[in-house]
């Protein structure tokens, strides 16, 4: 990965000189002020792509200042309503001359009055406490009730910190709810340990007005906590809701999953004896405990699809994280050089790259230990072009081995990339490649298959249906076949491959293959000529089936 450049900060509005700003364009220009405003709301925002430079949590709080709107609202509703009764006493004659319906309304107005005050003072109060208190804010308060011991919750600015560093670093947005590792940020925050169920709302509402009719849509996703506590986040699409649900279950597994006043969203919220809540309890218990051993599975077969190459040549797949600990360890017990190397029966995606090797050298007392992963070259077989290394100390070694073991990768800020100088490695130079490689398919993201103009013809295709529409391709404009697959969650990641017949020119009758990807740069397209059938058939074989697709002959297209 190339060194990241720093880019020059830039002007924008901050706290509290946007609301300030906001608020005096609204007061100058009234309603023509709302496209300037949404303006500067966006601008703000693409100069902290990564995110709010308070955080998460604090703007969010300083966020509910627009409750001041509908209390500013009830207040003046209320205020017309006191001031209409006080013009009745004053002018009874006028009252006499009311009808039934209004002369109720007029009797009944400083009731209506009084309450729609008293709601809308504790509307602007509440906006006003958690805009400029944030420590005495609901959503503070909701990250205490998480803890074990709420009363000694550390201050606000350590509460919020911990849950915008999570969004930060692990977090996915699907409209306004972010989900970490650990936190969920909605209306309130919730702990991902303590969720016990997420259940989704989603209603239409139809209002006759005269000759028209007006519909509007109500999208909410509901979590129960193990105090049945609930935390209800609105959103704006069915997609978002959809994309939150998803999510939500690849974080939570264990929890009960449903819709909104299903039996299961019953039987969760409405458990009031302590058995059937033991019951709830338990059942959870179990959920979590066999999703835990299937993950476990999961991992030691991932770890099982690695060749260990030890420090005497010998080689095996029985690779534990025991045996990697005895490696790791074993220069500063005996002061012997142990290298060793792992290659995955495919290999791992991670930083827009893949990458086939792993080459350990461990360091002996109070030395650092090298840790080195090489490129897939695009090829089995072939060794690759590049290599990343960095010396690291024992306890950051075990991480990244660990995670190597799962097939994750680390994060390659301040990694030394190297390029392959005949048998060794020389530091690379700091430029971008004339001809990079497409990457490889992601083994853990799903495959649909799209054939002819607009036609999706299966979702998580059988290879077999994937071969037969290959076969019928002919030379025309709407015959192709495109092979994708996009991130759970995350459809702005995603991979593809696609096979077209050229329809006239010196290349007619022959199949276009072409590689497509998001990219933190952007999307990328390669393409290649295939001359015959079995070829084409041979690539996306290799794709579907993740047996690593030779992609040496592609060349980078400008899109």
């Amino acid at each position: 990965m190339d060194s990241k450049k720093t880019s020059p900060k830039r002007f924008y509005l901050k706290w509290p000189w946007n609301v300030l700003v906001y608020v005096l364009l609204a007061v100058v220009l009234r309603i023509f002020a709302i496209p300037l405003i949404l303006l500067l709301i966006w601008w703000n925002k693409k100069q902290q792509p990564n995110g709010p430079e308070e955080g998460y949590c604090l703007q969010r709080t300083r966020g509910r200042l627009t409750g001041l709107i509908p209390a500013a609202l009830l207040l003046a509703g209320g205020a017309i309503c006191l001031y209409f009764f006080y013009l009745g006493r004053t002018l009874p004659g006028e009252v006499a001359r009311l009808d039934d319906q209004m002369r109720i309304f007029y009797h009944l107005c400083p009731f209506l009055g009084a309450g729609m005050i008293l709601i809308g003072i504790f509307l602007a109060y509440r906006s006003l406490r958690d805009a400029l208190h944030p420590e005495k804010s609901a959503l503070a308060q909701s990250i205490r009730d998480q803890l074990p011991y709420p009363d000694e919750a550390p201050p606000v600015q350590e509460l919020f910190a911990m849950v915008d560093q999570d969004l930060r670093e692990n977090g996915t947005w699907c409209g306004r709810l972010g989900v970490g590792k650990e936190w969920v940020l909605g209306d309130r925050v919730s702990h991902i340990s303590r969720i016990r169920g997420v259940f989704s709302r989603m209603e239409r509402h139809t209002r006759h007005a005269g000759k028209r009719t007006q519909v509007t849509y109500l999208y909410e996703i509901w979590i129960v906590d193990d105090r049945q506590n609930q935390q209800i986040t609105s959103l704006r699409s069915q997609r978002e809701l959809e994309e939150a649900m998803d999510c939500l279950r690849r974080r939570a597994p264990a929890a009960v999953f449903g819709t909104y006043n299903s039996k299961e969203y019953n039987d969760l919220v409405h458990a009031k004896e302590e058995e059937e809540q033991y019951a709830q309890e338990r059942a959870y218990r179990q959920r979590k405990a066999q999703q835990e051993e299937q993950e476990r599975q999961k991992q030691a077969e991932r770890s099982q699809n690695q060749v260990l190459t030890l420090p005497d040549g010998s080689v095996t797949s029985r690779v534990t994280w025991e045996i990697l600990q005895q490696l790791l360890l074993h220069p500063g017990r005996t002061g012997e050089a142990s290298p060793f190397q792992l290659v995955p029966g495919v290999p791992f995606q991670g930083e827009g790259r893949a990458f086939s090797r792993l080459v350990c050298l461990p360091g002996g007392a109070g030395e650092l230990t090298r840790i080195l992963l090489e490129e897939y070259s695009g090829a089995p077989g072939k060794p690759g072009r590049y290599a990343w290394t960095r010396d690291l100390s024992t306890a950051e070694a075990e991480e990244v081995l660990r995670g190597w073991l799962q097939g994750e990768l680390p994060s390659l800020e301040g990694w030394t990339k190297l390029e392959r100088s005949g048998p060794t490695w020389q530091r690379a130079l700091e430029r971008r490649e004339a001809h990079p490689l497409p990457p490889q398919p992601n083994p853990n993201w799903p495959w649909a298959l799209t054939v002819g103009g607009y036609s999706v013809r299966a979702s998580a295709p059988a290879w077999e249906d994937i071969q037969e529409e290959l076969q019928e391709l002919a030379p025309d404009p709407d015959s192709f076949l495109i092979l994708e697959q996009r991130e759970p969650g995350n459809p702005e990641h995603y991979w593809f491959i696609q096979c077209a017949v050229a329809a006239q020119g010196p290349d007619q009758g022959r199949y276009f293959v072409e590689i497509g990807c998001a990219t933190p740069s952007g999307p990328r397209l390669w393409e290649r000529m295939v001359p015959d059938l079995q070829e084409v058939l041979k690539g996306f074989s290799a794709a579907y089936h993740h047996r690593g697709l030779d992609v040496s002959g592609f060349r980078e297209m400008v899109i």
